[in-house]
């Protein structure tokens, strides 16, 4: 039981999920198919609708094949709208007949395998296959095109990607009125479909515009080549030494020049300060010691010796013969 209230209670998101998975390439698929975006929305949305009804009954592996043979199988999309018309990258597809396209389409702008197709369609593989092989692109030989297929692909894929906010807006709302169980008015205008050939009008008029204001501006500048020479001959004629174009001064610039009055250089600081801030101030504060500290390099070079003549070498010392010098005064003592 309490495996049953929680797959009931999940599956209102699941849904939610599933559809706005599949809610793009829907729009896509149901444009392409009848050329027209307001019937192709109309179809999305009673294909969602639908799809509300029986998603419930349905394991969700079976919710792609469900959803998609609905939308297949909706009144819109079995043939043209009266006012199809396609992008110019697809023009191709307008070519094909309804089951060729629908082929094609569930393939490239569905994104189906072909065997998700076949049973979407309800029919063999092999028919499908058959199918898609008609809706190939041709060369000029007659075989298929390769790289027509894969631009006609990217094209598509183009289209999914550059979908327009208000259309995402527009999609969204199809959604949760899908979801509630209620219709919702198709859009009111179709100026914001896809590029069509009725659109390409915008472009022409933009380049006529575009052509008209160049046209203008030519007429201006010709206009000014004629113009110019002649406002210029009716101005004052230009003064000696001034480029051309350069008019004087109505009144002569006077230029007053004013010497500032002397006084002495700033001083950071007075003499006494200074005196004070000295590093030998104890040497000036001893005059007697500043003399000598003056002259010490001259006593330093005194004092060692520098008296001697240069020159003249000192006598060496005689040994002194103490005997004989007592001799010497005693006989001096005597006379």
């Amino acid at each position: 039981m309490p495996s049953n209230l929680e797959q009931a209670a999940a599956a209102p998101v699941a849904l939610s999920a599933f559809l706005r998975g599949v809610e793009r390439r829907g729009a896509l698929f149901a444009e392409l198919q009848c050329g027209d975006r307001d019937a192709g929305d109309t179809a999305l949305a009673a294909a969602m609708r639908a799809f509300r009804n029986h998603a419930a009954a349905l394991p969700m592996s079976e919710w792609p094949r469900r959803f998609w043979a609905l939308l297949v199988a909706t009144p819109q999309l079995r043939q043209a709208s009266a006012v199809a018309a396609w992008p110019p990258s697809l023009l191709a597809v307008a070519a094909l007949n309804p089951s060729a396209r629908q082929a094609l389409l569930l393939r490239l702008a569905a994104s189906l395998s072909e065997e998700e197709a076949a049973a979407v369609l309800d029919t063999p593989v092999a028919a499908y296959q058959q199918a898609l092989t008609a809706a190939c692109p041709r060369d000029p030989a007659g075989q298929p095109d390769a790289g027509a297929w894969r631009a006609l692909a990217e094209a598509m894929q183009q289209q999914l990607r550059d979908l327009p906010a208000d259309r995402l807006v527009r999609l969204a709302g199809l959604r949760e009125a899908a979801l509630d169980g209620r219709r919702l008015s198709p859009a009111a205008n179709r100026p914001a479909s896809l590029p069509t050939v009725a659109r390409q009008a915008a472009p022409s008029s933009r380049r006529w515009l575009w052509i008209t204001l160049v046209v203008l501006a030519c007429a201006v500048a010709l206009a000014a080549t004629w113009w110019w020479p002649h406002w210029q001959a009716d101005q004052p004629q230009d003064v000696g030494g001034l480029e051309p174009g350069v008019r004087p001064l109505a009144d002569e610039v006077v230029v007053v020049r004013e010497e500032l009055a002397g006084q002495p250089p700033a001083e950071t600081f007075d003499r006494v300060f200074a005196l004070l801030s000295e590093p030998d101030f104890e040497l000036l504060m001893q005059p007697e010691e500043e003399a000598i500290a003056r002259d010490a390099d001259f006593l330093a070079w005194y004092a060692s010796g520098a008296n001697a003549l240069p020159g003249v070498v000192a006598e060496e010392a005689v040994p002194v013969d103490e005997a004989a010098a007592g001799d010497r005064e005693t006989s001096d003592a005597q006379l």
